[in-house]
């Protein structure tokens, strides 16, 4: 194992944000349920009212306790989400109900600053850090972005992710190609499975690179590779990696398994 002082520096910085933005008041160690709306008015465990998707939209018509913007929600009241993405709905006393699209379907997620797994969280436990798991890889572009349908943390959900190249890279003897997703400011997102995953780490993790250079090539510091929300929660919706997206040895860099 080889580490540098600035390496290790910027990564306990890195490391020390990670860990607070889980650990916020509606961060993900905070959700406590998560159900998919009815076709027709229904109730949810947990929350007041009657809930259903219908026409585009999900609905709720209110019994006491739920607020939207701090008023009480009276009558029935309706949103929308686009599809992977989430709404800060309402809130039913410090409760977040949180609106999701996922797979067409709506569905709701209950975040709860109270939960047991924040309370008792004590950090995320990672590996050392290790220079030699900084790669230097090449990225190519597709032609046009690709929309890939991949299983997810439910069994019951599929998604698409919209995959936008590949990165070549080596580690060891071995060469891979990775399926990327866009992650913003000029960056790419690989999800990978690695042979620690039936072990010491989630089934799945992912790693965002730095910025693409302009002849393509990119760095990948796998010190940084992260736990998605459903290593923290029974209830997150997490897109597994694509296909192929598999690297054939221990990748011993990054986190471990929440405890």
């Amino acid at each position: 194992m080889t580490v540098t002082t600035e390496l290790q520096q910027d990564w306990q910085t890195w490391h020390a944000l990670r860990e607070q933005d889980l650990n916020t008041d509606y961060g993900w160690l905070t959700v406590v349920a998560f159900n998919w709306l009815p076709s027709s008015p229904g109730e949810l465990p947990g929350l007041p009212g009657k809930w259903w998707a219908a026409d585009g939209l999900a609905h709720v018509t209110a019994a006491d306790g739920l607020t939207l913007n701090g008023e009480a929600v009276e009558g029935t009241t309706s949103a929308s989400v686009a599809e992977a993405g989430s709404l800060s709905w309402l809130l039913h006393g410090d409760k977040l109900v949180e609106l999701v699209l996922r797979g067409g379907r709506y569905a709701v997620r209950q975040r709860d600053p109270n939960a047991s797994t924040r309370a008792g969280f004590s950090g995320v436990p990672t590996y050392p850090v290790d220079s030699s798991w900084v790669v230097t890889g090449h990225f190519s572009p597709y032609e046009e972005p690709k929309r890939i349908e991949v299983s997810t943390a439910r069994e019951d959900l599929r998604q698409h992710v919209t995959a936008i190249g590949t990165v070549h890279l080596a580690i060891g003897d071995s060469a891979y190609e990775l399926v990327a997703t866009a992650a913003g400011e000029g960056r790419v997102s690989l999800s990978f499975h690695d042979e620690t995953n039936a072990d010491e780490t989630s089934p799945w993790r992912t790693v965002t690179t730095e910025p693409v250079a302009d002849d393509r090539t990119v760095v990948i510091d796998f010190n940084r590779a992260i736990n998605l929300p459903f290593a923290f929660t029974d209830y997150g919706t997490c897109p597994a990696p694509v296909v192929g997206n598999q690297l054939a040895l221990p990748v011993v860099a990054g986190e471990k398994r929440p405890r």
